[in-house]
């Protein structure tokens, strides 16, 4: 408990980028402000074309990582309060990643569990791995009632009506097809028990995971009306 938990850089290949964008405009506006062998309404143009490209860059990766280290732990108390919890359920976290949503919601089940499945791709958040979920968790206190499982949501490795609650964060949308996704809805749906909740947030997609998730007999299907938040996302919850 001495130490933070840490949850990461979301898609930190995506604020790399944006880091190098920033330097290469602002470098090439000050090099256009600088060649005298343009005009100079051509330098100008360049040195500020340039110099807010590279603005832009530097304050998207700014807001990426802020989002990272500190709005997406507001986000995920907003998620959590309107799960309320009873505080025994067994909760399943679809692509948990280092946990942020797993040990928050593990936090609230003193009497429950919370098991969290993950490819732990690198690309999607930085030093992605089960230890350092784990990790998280013992800093966190709450590792006697997390468990990590390496696997694939399109085909889970659970029993069929096995959680009360289902949650995913910004997941779904990595696979890339739509197929694939579907399949990975229908394991969503398939883990969950008769009279389960599922509570899936992303930013693409949330119009079809409705259709899919209707089609497969979930009901009371919502989609949250657009609503600022640090991914911008929209929320779809509903019951088995």
């Amino acid at each position: 408990m001495s130490e933070q938990a840490d949850y990461g850089v979301d898609a930190p290949t995506v604020v790399r980028n944006l880091i190098l964008g920033g330097i290469a405009g602002i470098a090439v506006g000050w090099i256009g402000a600088h060649l005298s062998l343009l005009p100079a309404w051509a330098q100008l143009i360049i040195a500020w074309v340039g110099g807010a490209v590279g603005i832009i860059c530097f304050l998207e990766a700014l807001y990426c990582y802020w989002s990272s280290k500190v709005g997406k732990l507001r986000q995920r108390e907003i998620l959590l309060d309107e799960l309320q919890l009873k505080g025994d359920e067994q909760l399943l976290d679809v692509g948990c990643g280092r946990g942020l949503l797993l040990i928050g919601a593990a936090k609230r089940l003193p009497r429950g569990r919370a098991v969290g499945i993950d490819l732990w791709q690198a690309e999607d958040l930085s030093n992605n791995s089960a230890d350092a979920t784990m990790a998280n968790a013992q800093r966190e206190g709450v590792s006697e009632r997390v468990e990590v499982v390496t696997g694939d949501m399109r085909k889970m490795p659970f029993a069929t009506d096995s959680f009360d609650v289902v949650i995913s964060s910004m997941v779904i949308h990595n696979v890339y097809t739509p197929g694939e996704r579907q399949q990975a809805l229908s394991e969503v749906y398939r883990v969950l028990k008769p009279g389960g909740r599922f509570r899936i947030q992303d930013f693409r997609h949330t119009k079809d995971y409705v259709e899919v998730l209707t089609g497969l007999g979930a009901k009371e299907v919502t989609r949250s009306s657009p609503v600022f938040n640090v991914y911008g996302a929209r929320i779809v919850s509903g019951t088995k």
